[in-house]
């Protein structure tokens, strides 16, 4: 059997194993009351369609779960529901609501439930298989499969399923990264010229500014790989030549920067007008009535709030409802109540750190200017080849912006949703292959462990309510 194969096999086995865990442990603990945001769901008309779907998904409709059904089921009506970016719910809703006819004897809100779920098994599948790709291309067929797989467990698997970003986040990732490694091998090319078919290479890039606030990140490979392919084409001798090269590569990178940037920028758009203006919005009674008890803030409302946001220079609703819900900045959770947490997320903020670090180091001594010379040389190359050096860059970076600005236990999440190089790491430490009398060393021990624990700890713990990542 193939690799792909298996990895398919085992990405479905996973979600199946979590999907059963997740209904077993929601059926036996007690929901916890966590005090947080609640969508208002409809009481009554409900059926059996609607108790079965509950029955057996409902411990995945926990915490920010419920802002996506939300955004799904009723749109942007509240501000604090920025934060939570559309591709993702709105591509569901219009899925759940394509179908919903056929399904007449069931709710919206349940099929919704359903679609979240089942979009999430699907793409995971193809978010483990792009992976595998781009670890192949990059390195070698080893480490390739053993990241595939770890990711199929990943310490945060249960936001992999529940209606988070999690899953479609990777998929967008992996994929941009190994689009990126297409585009690097034509625009390497001394006669190489962009196509605007090349923008289809892009999509996933454009779509991840769209789902995550952290998709911005992303845009810097493609324009990295055509400074790159830039570079690797200039020539001593040709200054008119390069003087050329450069400004056609430059126009390229202007180009495909626009472009990945435009559905981010898009949305900070619809939000401005939504939230920084006076209308009447058009929504239910039932959505005005919940967000009264709450203190929510409705569209249309300018007037009545004068949100700070609306008067800046860039007025991003991201940044502000952070801030304003969710109290996020430099420190500010460096709290001695907050040590538990701290806890929970030094495993993945020490494993990537420490790989990426590495990594950068070694390459740095050979070659201060190694990120310049980005060349994938296909398969064969270790764990800590130059080519990964880019990568290496992008998990650091987001390893130290968790420890210092986010609520620190997200970073599992973030980094097991948004790097590759998390994956790389663990693989290199643990062997997949079954050898008769070899046992695992303390290390392979720990990381099995910690991916286990945190499949098994996670699922039990978010389906109830009970905090986790």
């Amino acid at each position: 059997m193939k690799d792909e194969d298996k990895i398919a096999r085992i990405a479905y086995a996973s979600r199946t194993a979590l999907i059963a865990l997740q209904f077993v442990a929601n059926r036996l603990i007690p929901d916890h009351d966590a005090g947080v945001f609640t969508y208002p769901a409809p009481t009554g008309g409900r059926n059996y369609c609607d108790a079965a779907v509950d029955y057996a998904l409902g411990g995945f409709l926990r915490w920010d779960a419920q802002y996506f059904m939300h955004i799904a089921r009723h749109g942007y009506t509240y501000e604090n529901a920025l934060a939570f970016f559309p591709f993702y719910p709105l591509a569901v809703s219009v899925a759940g609501r394509t179908v919903s006819p056929a399904l007449i004897f069931c709710q919206l809100d349940s099929i919704l439930l359903a679609v979240f779920v089942i979009v999430n098994v699907v793409v995971f599948k193809h978010a483990a298989l792009a992976l595998y790709k781009l670890t192949g291309a990059l390195f070698d067929q080893r480490l390739a499969y053993g990241s595939a797989v770890l990711f199929c467990f990943n310490p945060a698997s249960v936001f992999f399923v529940a209606p988070y970003t999690e899953c479609v986040f990777s998929y967008l990732t992996f994929q941009s990264l190994t689009n990126c490694l297409s585009l690097h091998a034509k625009y390497a090319k001394p006669k190489a010229a962009f196509s605007i078919k090349d923008l289809l290479y892009l999509t996933p890039v454009a779509l991840s500014t769209a789902t995550r606030s952290n998709g911005l990140l992303n845009v810097g490979f493609p324009v990295y790989i055509v400074a790159c392919s830039c570079l690797k084409g200039l020539k001593p001798n040709s200054p008119n030549l390069n003087v050329l090269r450069v400004v056609k590569h430059f126009a390229v990178a202007v180009v495909v920067a626009a472009f990945c940037v435009l559905p981010f920028a898009a949305y900070q758009y619809y939000c401005y007008r939504m939230f920084c203006d006076d209308f009447v919005a058009n929504v239910g009674p039932a959505i005005i009535e919940h967000a009264r008890r709450n203190g929510f803030v409705l569209p249309g409302e300018f007037a009545k709030h004068n949100q700070s946001w609306c008067h800046r220079s860039m007025p991003l609703a991201y940044s502000y409802v952070q801030d304003r819900y969710w109290n996020v900045g430099l420190l500010r959770y460096y709290r001695l109540k907050q040590v538990p947490n701290f806890l929970l997320a030094l495993p993945a903020l020490a494993i990537t750190s420490r790989y990426c670090v590495k990594l950068l180091c070694v390459n740095f001594r050979r070659n201060p200017r190694f990120l310049l010379a980005f060349d994938p040389k296909g398969a064969g190359q270790g764990v800590y080849a130059a080519e990964g050096g880019v990568f290496a860059l992008h998990a650091l970076f987001l390893s130290v912006f968790c420890a210092l600005f986010v609520h620190v236990q997200v970073s599992t999440r973030m980094l097991c949703s948004a790097t590759p190089a998390f994956y790389w790491a663990c693989a290199d430490n643990v062997n997949l292959l079954k050898v008769p009398g070899r046992t695992d060393s303390p290390t392979e021990l720990f990381f099995r462990t910690y991916f286990v624990s945190y499949f098994i700890a996670g699922t039990l713990l978010f389906c109830n309510f009970l905090p986790w990542t």
